[in-house]
């Protein structure tokens, strides 16, 4: 028997009962509702894992292409090899109680004091990590360490800004996985030529390269948002300490930023 022929279905026409209306909805579309609700969940869910093995793939090649340049503890032919002597002396200086951010280098030309007049805050930051790990790991090995991690990890400091810049997932994953392909005619750019033992030993531009996309993700929250004033500060104040071409690239950024700011919030 069906609803309409019930003995105590309503009179009239039950298609105009919402309690008939409703049970024909149920009855009809709960399956397939179920069905799109599944596709869209599993839909989404390759999404992620796509856009995650975009981040993860260049990644993890890098680290393996570019292992060597921490298993292999060779004396670097490039401006590596003055970037260590800087952390070796910034070590021994701290050691014999001298000034880390004052001290003489005797090795280079007939002697000056480096630090007073270049970035030296990677430098430092080895020297820190070596008395963290209560020097029980040599400078060379950290040194080889942190250039070593600062190129394979570039396409996640990259995602991490872009999504701070209010990007979409799916445009900072693809921005994260072609940065790692970032190249120059004259190897002094952000790709692999400019840091690895065969180029140029940039070791102070290496961290830049994360500090320049950290510092404008910050600023262009604080000045959007005014949120993460702390963050801005430290970022740029790290970027300065740490190359100041880029910090100057940064200063422009910033203007740029602010005017683009100020537009946003007019309209």
């Amino acid at each position: 028997m069906g609803l309409r022929d019930h003995p105590h279905a309503p009179q009239g026409t039950t298609e105009l009962n919402p309690l008939y209306v409703f049970t024909r909805q149920v009855s009809t579309h709960a399956p397939k509702s179920l069905l799109v609700s599944s596709l869209i969940s599993d839909e989404s869910r390759f999404h992620r894992v796509a856009l995650a093995a975009l981040v993860a793939i260049p990644v993890l090649f890098n680290a393996i292409a570019l292992l060597p340049e921490l298993r292999c503890p060779v004396p670097s032919l490039n401006d590596d090899a003055f970037h260590y002597l800087f952390v070796q002396r910034a070590s021994q200086a701290l050691s014999n109680g001298e000034n880390p951010f004052d001290h003489w280098v005797p090795q280079l030309e007939l002697g000056f004091p480096q630090f007073f007049y270049y970035q030296h805050l990677p430098h430092l930051a080895v020297v820190a990590l070596h008395r963290l790990l209560l020097q029980r790991v040599s400078l060379l090995t950290l040194f080889n360490l942190v250039r070593y991690l600062l190129m394979v990890l570039l396409p996640i400091t990259v995602y991490w800004s872009m999504r701070r810049m209010e990007f979409s997932t799916s445009a900072s994953a693809i921005g994260a996985a072609f940065s790692a392909l970032l190249s120059s005619n004259l190897g002094f750019g952000f790709d692999f030529g400019s840091y690895i033992w065969r180029g140029s030993g940039m070791y102070t531009q290496l961290w830049a390269m994360h500090l320049l996309f950290i510092a404008t993700a910050s600023l262009y929250r604080f000045m959007r948002r005014g949120t993460g004033y702390l963050a801005a500060v430290l970022a740029c104040s790290a970027l300065v300490l740490s190359d100041l071409l880029y910090a100057y690239m940064m200063g422009v950024t910033a203007l740029l930023i602010f005017f683009v700011s100020i537009e946003a919030r007019q309209r």
